[in-house]
């Protein structure tokens, strides 16, 4: 009898057992657990009411999308108009003056990319029209000049052509500019004057030891006004020929002469956008513009 009473007392046992587990409660969320909780709700509830909001396309299209865009490429034509200043760099040194010209103009051609791997380097092309020369001062103590076949100015149009580095700094409506780079140019015409006698084939003539074609360096810095599509241009540009004006040994095969043309030239002029600065349609910009103020609102 007891052999049967003792399984029946541990089966009794465990079912008991059972029964206590199965009616014990879980134990209660802590405070913070149920403060996460509502704070996930809430954050659910307004998004939905957030994704419910349609703002029309005339609002997106105020909202500022360029200044938050990087800078693209872009292509421009140029026109300019300006003065130069016109001097030479004499071996042995002369007394001379400068040279004022009232007009000096052209075109060019600029596109604003990574020319070695920046966003702030382009490249420009140019052509100009312009004068050149040089005038022998009087010796204040000997009362005498400097005079070459008779002529103590000498005024040379020119035409040349110019590539460069242009360095530029962009901003909404204004702009920084460097630029550097080779030139080549050929004169084109030689006026000759002076209180002495000057031969009638050299007035308006060249010499065998003057050099026409010409090469340099082409540099200069300047700013921009930007209304886009068209901003408007200052530049103070710099020609260093490499150059002599003369075959130097036209005098002497023992005593050498040389003139270095170095001219200034100050210039305004327009330059008309064939791209955008930004690159942008305006489906573009109001897609960007959409994604700032959700993006906004989910940041916050």
């Amino acid at each position: 009898m007891k052999k049967i009473l003792i399984p029946i007392s541990l089966l009794l046992l465990l079912l008991g057992a059972q029964d206590t587990g199965a009616t014990q409660k879980k134990p209660a969320k802590t405070a913070s657990e149920g403060k996460e909780k509502v704070v996930k709700e809430k954050t659910k509830k307004l998004k939905a009411e957030r994704d419910t909001i349609l703002y029309p396309d005339s609002y997106l299209d105020t909202v500022d999308v360029s200044r938050k865009l990087p800078l693209n490429d872009y292509t421009m034509i140029g026109f300019e108009y300006g003065v130069s200043r016109s001097s030479q760099m004499f071996t042995p040194a002369f007394r001379s003056k400068p040279v004022f010209f009232p007009d000096y103009f052209g075109v060019t051609f600029t596109r604003y990319g990574k020319l070695i791997g920046s966003p702030f380097v382009g490249f420009q092309a140019g052509a100009f029209y312009g004068h050149e020369g040089y005038e022998f001062k009087i010796n204040e103590e000997t009362g005498s000049v400097f005079q070459l076949e008779g002529a103590t100015k000498v005024v040379m149009k020119y035409a040349e052509g110019f590539v460069a580095a242009v360095g530029h700094y962009d901003m909404s409506h204004f702009k920084i500019l460097a630029n550097i780079g080779p030139y080549a140019g050929y004169r084109l015409s030689i006026h000759r004057t002076g209180p002495f006698p000057i031969a009638e084939e050299l007035v308006d003539g060249w010499t065998w030891y003057d050099r026409r074609f010409d090469y340099g360096l082409h540099g200069g810095v300047g700013f921009a006004i930007v209304f886009e599509p068209v901003e408007f241009q200052v530049n103070l540009r710099v020609r260093y020929s490499w150059s002599s004006l003369w075959e130097p040994n036209f005098n002497s095969e023992y005593y050498y002469r040389y003139a270095y043309p170095f001219d200034f030239m100050l210039t305004g002029g327009l330059h008309f956008h064939l791209t955008r600065r930004y690159g942008k349609t305006q489906a573009v910009l109001r897609k960007e513009a959409h994604d700032i103020i959700y993006n906004t609102q989910d940041n916050e």
